[in-house]
């Protein structure tokens, strides 16, 4: 593959893309909204928002696409970041840029690509992407399109939603050390990452701020695998850590704590406030079967919930308190959220 050329500014670029703190950071509902609206509207299955750096590229949102790392030599994002304009490819397997291209001659077996840039203080940071595994052209509407979502990409950016305590970790953390408290799955926060927060989200409720902390489980997960196998077990994972995202806040922190279990920490929110907010995700969680490979899952979760308080005062009496009152919701019936 041909390798898309760089420009002089290619350091300032690059230091404003590590001024975003975005690299190797969990996926987020504002973007992920975005590649799904792009998927939809221009009727491709595959939508990224991509993040450029000196070796790699990083998918920050991933509609469609398995992997979210990619080296910058091997990108259609790179030849977007360094043309600066909106880059189109027709057909890649008849491009000598692209042909062999491991994501042409392998899955997802691209064949078509649109890309428009995403811009940060004037430099070209990453681009908004669509592609198909079919040859076609793009009209100038859908890249009118393309360049509007861009847009909201870029406002996005500038922002900033992330709350306090997940802010702090990540400005704190190099970017491998980012890479690693991501769970690889479900681009949650993995469970040392989670138990991190907790201890700074505890010691801001003890300024003042409330906390409820939920732990939530997939009810009879192992049917699932059993059914329908491993694969659409993982599916179910990544459907369910979508649907988390998209109940909760985006200053909430929400994290894989063990195989089909999750943990969410609802900042800023008293007692009186948590049974709705932890009742939503229960709710958003089951509303709508999943769809597999090979069928669909009718999913339902189970919830246990604490607010922080006297009674809880530590984060292991959080969690041990969350904890049995999950095991209650299971006794009770599951698809529950309990106390």
């Amino acid at each position: 593959m041909l390798l898309p050329t760089t420009d002089a500014d290619e350091g300032r670029r690059l230091a404003t893309l590590q001024g975003l703190a975005l690299l190797q950071t969990p996926a987020e509902e504002r973007y992920d909204r975005i590649t799904r609206i792009a998927a939809r509207l221009l009727e491709v299955p595959i939508s990224l928002v991509t993040l450029v750096s000196a070796t790699d590229c990083y998918v920050k949102s991933n509609e469609g696409m398995g992997e979210v790392t990619a080296q910058r030599d091997e990108s259609f994002s790179a030849h977007t970041v360094a043309s600066n304009a909106t880059f189109v490819v027709v057909d890649a397997a008849l491009d000598s840029r692209f042909a062999r291209n491991r994501f042409v001659v392998g899955e997802p077996h691209l064949r078509s690509y649109a890309g428009e840039p995403i811009r940060l203080n004037g430099f070209c940071v990453g681009a908004l992407c669509v592609a198909d595994s079919r040859p076609r052209g793009f009209s100038k509407l859908e890249l009118d399109v393309l360049k509007d979502l861009a847009a909201l990409v870029e406002a996005e950016f500038e922002r900033g939603k992330l709350g306090e305590t997940q802010a702090a970790l990540i400005a704190e953390s190099s970017e491998l050390q980012r890479k690693a408290s991501i769970d690889d799955l479900t681009r949650l926060w993995n469970r040392s990452a989670i138990d991190e927060l907790l201890a700074r989200e505890l010691a801001r409720a003890q300024g003042g701020s409330g906390l409820t902390l939920a732990l939530i489980d997939i009810d009879e997960f192992k049917r699932v695998n059993d059914r329908y196998g491993h694969a659409a077990g993982d599916a179910v994972l990544v459907e369910v850590a979508g649907r988390l995202r998209r109940a909760v806040r985006e200053t909430d922190c929400v994290g894989r704590y063990g195989g089909e279990e999750f943990l969410a920490l609802l900042g800023d929110c008293e007692p009186a406030a948590a049974e709705g907010r932890v009742r939503r995700v229960v709710d958003a969680i089951s509303a709508n079967p999943i769809a597999l490979a090979n069928g669909s899952a009718s999913i339902t979760v189970s919830a246990g919930y604490v607010s922080y308080g006297p009674a809880h005062p530590t984060a292991t009496n959080l969690i041990e308190s969350a904890d049995v009152a999950l095991y209650r919701a299971k006794r009770a019936g599951k698809n529950r959220a309990m106390l």
